[in-house]
C-alpha cells in the first residue's frame, strides 16, 4: 500500500470517528452509575427461600463481582451506605428437558428465580426493583451420581454468573 493511501485511509478512519461522537452516538454499560446516582452501598448475602442452602452465598459472591465491575461504586457497611441492595431467591429447581428412546434424562435444567432491589437508606425509597427475574443453564446427566452433583455444582456456578450478569444489566440500564 502507498504511502499517499495510507494517509487517506487513516484521515478517513479518524473522520468516521469525529462523525461517530458528533451524533451522539455512545457506548452504554461502561462506568454504569445505580439509580439514584447511588455511588455507596451495601449488599447483605441475598435470602434464599430454597432448600438449596449455597444459592445465597454464591449468587451475592457473583453479583457483588459483577457489579463492582461494572459500576463506579464501592461497597459500605449499613452505617456508610447510600442504598441497600436487597435480593431474595425464590427458586432453584432442576428438571430434565432431553430423554433417550427410554425416556431416560439426558440434560437437566437448572433454573434460578430471584426478586432484587435497591432501596435508598436516608427515606427509604425504592429505587429500584425487579421481581421474578431468572437464568437457566443446561447440563448433562450422568449415571453416576457423584458426577451429577459436581455437574449441577458447575450449573449452578454458571446459572449463578448469567443472573448475576442480568440483574446487574437491569440495575445500570434499566433495561
Amino acid at each position: 500500500m502507498s504511502g499517499s493511501l495510507r494517509r487517506s485511509v487513516a484521515l478517513g478512519a479518524l473522520l468516521v470517528q469525529i462523525l461517530i461522537a458528533g451524533c451522539g452516538y455512545r457506548i452504554v454499560g461502561i462506568g454504569g452509575q445505580l439509580p439514584g446516582g447511588i455511588t455507596r452501598v451495601e449488599v447483605p448475602v441475598f435470602e434464599n427461600r430454597t432448600a438449596r442452602t449455597d444459592v445465597g452465598r454464591v449468587l451475592t459472591e457473583d453479583f457483588i463481582n459483577q457489579l463492582l465491575g461494572a459500576a463506579k461504586l464501592r461497597l459500605a457497611a449499613s452505617d456508610e451506605s447510600q442504598a441497600t441492595i436487597q435480593g431474595v431467591i425464590t427458586g432453584y429447581k432442576t428438571e430434565p428437558i432431553t430423554f433417550d428412546s427410554k425416556q431416560k434424562p439426558l440434560v437437566n435444567r437448572l433454573t434460578i428465580l430471584m426478586d432484587v432491589s435497591l432501596v435508598a437508606r436516608a427515606d427509604n425509597r425504592l429505587l429500584f426493583n425487579e421481581k421474578a427475574v431468572s437464568a437457566y443453564y443446561d447440563y448433562s446427566v450422568k449415571t453416576d451420581l457423584q458426577e451429577n452433583d459436581r455437574l449441577e455444582e458447575e450449573a449452578l456456578r454458571s446459572t449463578s454468573k448469567l443472573l448475576s450478569q442480568k440483574l446487574v444489566s437491569l440495575m445500570l440500564e434499566g433495561f
